[in-house]
């Protein structure tokens, strides 16, 4: 039986060719588009869980409050928490830290004998116990005592392979750092970062106890301040993660009261995030050891999946609905002969099910061909291997099932309700009583796709926004260059002489921060005669002279840095003025006073900057303030020139010729900031090219409607034309029903996507505002697309002969 349904269904789909084909390529555009998301979307989760009892390692975060007002939420916390949490809770097992040295130096490594050195980002200094936390795997040496001793380190194989080529690295030396400050380590491990996939994505790991900042660390007492560490937890099996942080309220108290008095701090809260939560559960998080996922924009991403299948889905129905007249005598044939409601409503399933099988086939390596495509939009690193996956293939397989039910069933249902003796009669037999529900299908497919360009049009908006908008700095032909170590910081003024004398170079600073950084350094302040412990957190930026030149920030009142100037004198943005309700004409006679432990600081304001934007357009300008810095990080480099490749082979050459052994690492600064929105231009190019997609499907489906519809007034039109009607009225009689339908779904989609939209726009802090052309811009395309697509088919009817149509009458 079930052969000879087979059989009957590939007859079917190979008599009406140009249906099929249409009906097919629906569905396959629909099965690529939820398939390629899927693959990405999956590749986002299973962050972390190949550690050995991840469900019980936790990371401790923090969120500061300062007048009241949760103020600072950050993934990392004081040093000294971790194991004051092993000491006080006998339920946690193990303990670890890690930080980041990215922040506080270059990490400048080489092997001890090669003069070849390389700046390595995602560089940790860990505790011993570290691996006694988190699984790696070791293709040399092993996990036991890694860390243990000072100088120690462990390396990933690719740069093991990059220091040593395919020498064993174990036992081998390495300089990490360069001249007075560098150290010499021993590589006591290497392990294969592609095992797992993990939020720290490390490089290379250094002992703790390695002298320097690790010791500092180790050393450090408070349990307010200095929250940079990574703080891991690893609880005994059975414990309960949430009793625990019940606990930690009154842990803190009673061991950091004191402490956070005396920075200033109203509370301070601890909470534990399981690791396997912290990829898709941690945006908005300061300092976040890697970028991370939103499981929002995974949802916004599935929820489209959703809709374009959907699309295709109803697109199926309306062509198979269609169809039905034309299959009306064959229905009434089969009922008289015997055949039941049952058996007609499995052959037409059957028919959608072959389909859809095939769609999925085809789709897989249509997919594969694609996700390059896939990659770029996603910024991901999807193979085919990804494909085998055995869940990828499960959801496929069920993919396929429930697009051949959904996309069938109506149809089957209405098809195999036909009574014989009508069907008989005649082929059409279709009345309007179904009517209705056709059209709220074809509404529902505009409702999508009118949401979609309206998205598209907002997110565009607003990402170029984000690229137009004064920053209070002058991004274009900016480079920064990493001066990246104490002996080239030495050298800046030797750097700025030489650089300043090269054509297109108009200036030249340095600084400790480049724009688009986050500004990890800040301090509490306070006006004379207030109290420390409420004082303010305004962030710090080292620079030096001319800075402000550079970036073409201008000064609002006061002056410059000098080569005399020293730190108790800095220069404020206007932001930091508002803070401390100082006037600005009274601002150059104002102090602000900063104390740590029993050491006080009066800082003299001796200039004012207009503000400008240093973080991210999502948050709202902090106060900042900037000093005279001795060691900077960066340098800052104002050009004019057509030809770059000559200018920064200039540069290059009077590096090395001033600074030996350090690589010359420089980039542009309005990329560096364009960076900074790659979430938003990913959504913006993911929204329009599945809204093409579902503009697409949607024409098709549309295309099947209008043909059902020539087919139902077949007759009509052709007494109409008897009759002396022209071609534009019978186009007009055929499209008008449609365009009403367009305006209905423009009606419903308006306040759907101006609802969503103004929630995505929440997390911008400045924003565009939604304009009503948006809506009028997406309603508008949407009603010409209709206007041709069905133009199309009408204009096919309006022409022709209508002895034709009428010639059984």
């Amino acid at each position: 039986m079930f052969k000879q349904y087979l059989k009957i269904a590939w007859r079917n789909l190979l008599k009406s060719k140009q249906q099929t084909i249409i009906n097919l390529l629906g569905l396959t555009v629909g099965t690529v588009s939820c398939l390629a998301i899927l693959l990405y979307v999956f590749s986002q989760f299973g962050y972390d869980e190949h550690h050995e009892n991840a469900e019980n390692i936790f990371r401790v975060e923090t969120v500061i409050e300062r007048d009241g007002k949760e103020g600072f939420d950050t993934a990392a916390a004081s040093p000294p928490i971790a194991f004051a949490l092993k000491e006080d809770f006998p339920e946690v097992e193990e303990a670890t830290r890690a930080f980041l040295t990215d922040v506080f130096f270059s990490n400048l490594i080489s092997a001890a004998d090669s003069k070849d050195a390389y700046y390595e980002p995602r560089v940790y200094m860990a505790d011993s116990t570290f691996f006694k936390v988190f699984t790696y795997k070791f293709i040399e040496g092993t996990e036991e005592a890694a860390l243990d001793e000072p100088f120690s380190l462990v390396l990933s194989s690719s740069l093991a392979k990059k220091l040593f080529g395919n020498q064993e690295a174990l036992g081998k030396a390495v300089t990490w750092g360069s001249g007075d400050d560098a150290q010499t380590l021993t590589v006591k491990g290497v392990f294969d970062e592609s095992f797992g996939k993990s939020h720290l994505k490390p490089n290379y790991i250094v002992s703790m106890s390695t002298p320097g900042i690790g010791t500092f660390v180790q050393n450090f007492k408070s349990f307010a301040t200095n929250n940079f560490v990574y703080s891991y937890v690893k609880l005994k099996l059975n414990s309960n993660a949430e009793s625990l942080q019940n606990k930690l309220p009154g842990f803190l108290q009673e061991r950091g009261a004191d402490d956070l008095k005396d920075a200033g701090m109203d509370r301070k809260i601890l909470s534990l995030q399981n690791i396997t939560k912290i990829h898709l559960y941690s945006d908005g998080r300061n300092n976040q050891i890697h970028e991370v996922s939103n499981i929002k924009y995974l949802y916004f991403l599935l929820t489209l999946a959703f809709f374009i299948q959907l699309v295709a889905c109803i697109n199926f129905i309306n062509l198979s609905t269609a169809r039905a007249s034309k299959r009306a005598k064959e229905i009434g044939v089969r009922k008289v002969v015997g055949a039941g409601t049952n058996s007609l409503m499995r052959q037409f399933l059957g028919e959608s099910f072959l389909l859809s099988i095939f769609a999925m086939l085809i789709s897989i390596p249509i997919t594969v061909l694609l996700l390059p495509l896939v990659n770029e939009l996603t910024n991901a690193s999807l193979g085919y291997e990804d494909l085998l996956n055995w869940r990828i293939g499960s959801i496929l397989i069920g993919l396929g099932v429930i697009t051949g039910f959904v996309s069938g069933i109506y149809p089957a249902i209405i098809l195999s309700k036909i009574k014989p003796i009508s069907a008989l009669k005649s082929a059409s037999i279709l009345q309007s009583g179904n009517g209705t529900f056709r059209k709220a299908l074809v509404v529902f497919q505009f409702v999508v796709s009118i949401s979609l360009v309206a998205t598209v049009i907002i997110v565009t908006q607003q990402f170029r926004f984000t690229q137009s908008k004064d920053l209070g700095f002058e991004k274009e032909n900016l480079l920064a260059l990493r001066i990246g170590t104490a002996e080239a910081s030495s050298k800046f003024e030797s750097l700025k002489k030489s650089f300043l004398k090269i054509p297109g170079v108009l200036n030249v600073s340095s600084g400790n921060y480049a724009p688009s950084e986050v500004v990890l350094n800040d301090n509490g302040l306070y006006l004379p005669g207030g109290n420390r412990e409420n004082n303010t957190i305004v962030k710090r930026q080292g620079i030096s002279e001319d800075y402000f030149e550079t970036m073409n920030i201008p000064l609002v009142v006061g002056r410059d840095f000098t080569p005399a100037d020293t730190t108790d004198q800095i220069i404020v943005n206007q932001a930091t003025l508002r803070t401390f309700n100082i006037k600005e004409e009274d601002a150059l006679s104002a102090r602000l006073i900063q104390s740590f432990g029993n050491e006080t600081d009066e800082m003299r304001i001796i200039g004012v900057v207009k503000d400008y934007h240093f973080a991210s357009l999502k948050n709202e300008i902090a106060p900042l303030f900037l000093q005279k810095v001795n060691q900077p990080n960066w340098l800052f480099i104002k050009t004019q020139t057509t030809d770059y490749q000559q200018l920064l082979t200039s540069l290059e050459q009077q590096w090395k010729a001033t600074v030996n052994n350090v690589p010359f690492d420089y980039r542009f600064v309005d990329k560096e900031v364009e960076k900074l929105y790659d979430e938003e231009k990913r959504l913006g190019e993911i929204s329009v090219v599945f809204t093409i997609l579902a503009i697409l499907i949607s024409c098709l489906g549309l295309f099947g409607l209008v043909s059902f519809v020539a087919e139902q007034k077949k007759k009509e039109i052709g007494i109409r034309k008897v009759l002396g009607a022209s071609i534009g009225s019978v186009v007009q009689l055929l499209t008008k029903d449609f365009i009403k339908l367009v305006l209905i779904a423009l009606a419903i989609a308006t306040p759907i996507a101006y609802y969503f939209m103004q929630r995505w726009l929440e997390d911008f802090t400045y924003r565009i505002d939604i304009q009503w052309w948006v809506f009028a811009l997406a309603g508008g395309f949407a009603i010409l697309i209709t206007f041709f697509t069905v133009g199309f088919q009408s204009l096919k009817s309006a022409v022709a002969n209508p002895v034709k149509s009428l010639r059984t009458e």
